[in-house]
């Protein structure tokens, strides 16, 4: 496996090149490292305990130090034996650019090797492990160097609980830390609908009236309250504004900010199972999408195009990996919104574009830049991009490959909301649809699919499974009950 990437450090070279001479730092790094102990000025003893796939084992062995230019650049190679695992072996070579005084470019190059029973497991899996323990060890490293820049760039999560919102981590959910996953409770109370009323009124005057934008196209009135969730909550009627009971979202956040989020291959597998996973459950009403550090996500990681992507088969395979990506994205039956920051490019654009609903700020930018690296983008993407923006914005923005901004992106249907804190706006219109019957959403998801993307799936009988199930539900039964008793119903998907 060789891995080639970088990352930007709130730090100066002189402190970088001190942690990365650190045992200490070195230990807490090191994914699985129990001991890590200097012998020399450039050799080190460690155990380290690996696993990949469903073999778990202990390699004991040795790291040296060589080729080092203080405070420039160095190589390390670690060495080990797992006994019948067989054994592994790893060379790193970090070079560090002082971009400012305090800020450090940390370029690293990662070859590993692996031999003997866990070797039989198969180069995919072994190359996706040493690539996630490889992002582990300088998101870690970072972390630790500049922990004020890692708490900025966890702002999204910071600002929802200041908003009173509560957090929790998920157990057996994470896919290692280029995803983070949050389980977030969506308050059902009136107020929530119309808290963001007071939001980034420069962001609604240029996108036409933020979210209640589309409201008004849609209704063809004059005018609609400036949030979505607002606007919903005036059709209540008689049934109130609804009841108080919460219910939870799942957060999920694309972690790699020293490289602007980019995806990688593993990322677009492990995001297809994480939705996969979070729509079967019961307890989670809405899954957000979102990026951390400021920006959603650049695109596709094209670093790793040489070694995943370099043959027609592995072009095939990658778009495999794609559209299935983004199809369990669309087939989660739960509502899935996109909270974007900063760029949504390429690649990132077919997840936001797989999710039901998009929230942005003022200042995103927009693209699809196939044209401009020879690469016809997949049909699954072309598809949704035209189902949302129509024949001739796709054209354009297919053709053209340029960027363009939130309230393009509103004007023309991409998104549906600019808000000066579009989590908490998309959270407030979760907040809005989990007040209503799970199997209505899941069963017009599977329909709206349909119609878009397969028409040959959407059989008659597919339909009818759809709708029966709902009919049959004891969330129906109620819903009739509460209409006649003038009450809120409470539904629970079953």
């Amino acid at each position: 496996m060789e891995l080639n990437d970088e990352i930007l450090l709130d730090a100066s070279r002189e402190d970088v090149w001190a942690a990365l001479n650190d045992p200490e730092v070195l230990k807490a790094c090191i994914p699985g490292c129990e001991t890590l102990e200097r012998v020399s000025d450039t050799e080190f003893t460690s155990l380290v305990v690996v696993k990949v796939g469903p073999i778990k084992a202990r390699f004991a062995g040795k790291v040296t130090l060589s080729d080092i230019v203080a405070p420039v650049s160095y190589c390390l190679v670690g060495e080990g034996q797992g006994g019948v695992a067989g054994f592994a072996k790893s060379d790193i070579t970090v070079e560090l650019v002082a971009e400012e005084p305090a800020i450090t470019l940390l370029r690293y190059g990662v070859k590993a090797n692996i031999g003997g029973k866990i070797a039989q497991l198969g180069s995919r899996l072994i190359d996706s492990t040493a690539r996630r323990m490889a992002e582990q060890f300088f998101a870690k490293f970072k972390e630790i160097v500049c922990p004020t820049a890692v708490a900025e760039d966890s702002s999204g999560a910071a600002g929802l609980a200041g908003s009173g919102v509560l957090l929790a981590a998920p157990s057996g959910l994470t896919s290692g830390d280029h995803l983070r996953v949050s389980i977030v409770e969506l308050r059902q109370f009136a107020s929530q609908g119309t808290r963001h009323d007071q939001g980034d009124r420069h962001a609604r005057g240029a996108a036409g009236g933020a979210t209640g934008g589309w409201l008004r196209r849609l209704l063809g009135r004059g005018h609609a309250p400036a949030s979505a969730p607002g606007a919903l909550k005036a059709q209540d009627g008689e049934h109130g504004a609804g009841p108080t009971a919460s219910h939870k979202a799942a957060v999920i956040t694309l972690n790699r900010p020293g490289r602007r989020n980019a995806v990688s291959l593993a990322m677009w597998r492990d995001l297809a199972t994480l939705f996969a996973d979070l729509g079967a459950r019961t307890d989670i009403r809405a899954i957000v999408l979102t990026g951390a550090g400021g920006t959603f996500s650049a695109g596709a990681d094209i670093s790793e195009f040489a070694q995943v992507r370099a043959t027609v088969a592995q072009g095939e395979e990658y778009e495999r990996a794609v559209d299935a990506c983004c199809d369990a994205i669309a087939a989660t039956p739960k509502p899935t919104l996109a909270v974007i920051d900063g760029y949504c490019m390429g690649g990132a654009c077919h997840l936001a574009m797989a999710c039901d609903f998009r929230w942005t700020r003022s200042d995103a930018r927009f693209g699809i830049p196939a044209a401009r690296l020879s690469v016809v983008y997949g049909v699954r993407g072309v598809q949704r991009l035209l189902a949302l923006v129509g024949l001739a914005a796709t054209r354009h923005i297919m053709f053209s490959a340029a960027q363009f901004d939130a309230a393009t992106a509103h004007r023309i249907g991409f998104v549906d909301g600019v808000d000066a804190d579009p989590m908490a706006a998309a959270l407030a219109y979760a907040g809005g649809l989990a007040r209503n019957a799970p199997l209505t959403i899941a069963g017009t998801k599977t329909m709206l699919n349909g119609l878009t993307m397969d028409m040959g799936l959407l059989t008659a009988q597919v339909v009818d499974a759809v709708v029966n199930r709902a009919v049959a539900s004891d969330d129906y039964r109620d819903a009739r009950q509460a209409f006649v008793e003038k009450r809120a119903p409470v539904f629970t998907g079953k």
